[in-house]
């Protein structure tokens, strides 16, 4: 497991425990899920277009 995938786990668990508890008031509780979303995005972004490392091998590889 590298630290992309870890990442996304911790990110995963953070953003669907907030969202039932009390931890937030509900404008830090959208302010939170948008930044977070803007940060994932930006991530992602970069693992693919920047340094074009992808999971997904290419057809007959597997």
């Amino acid at each position: 497991m590298t630290t992309f995938h870890l990442i996304h786990i911790v990110v995963g668990a953070w953003l669907a425990i907030v969202n039932f508890t009390n931890i937030l008031t509900p404008g830090t509780l959208l302010s939170n899920n948008v930044v977070l979303g803007i940060v994932v995005a930006l991530y992602n972004a970069y693992f693919l277009f920047v340094k074009s490392n992808v999971d997904a091998k290419p057809e007959g590889q597997g």
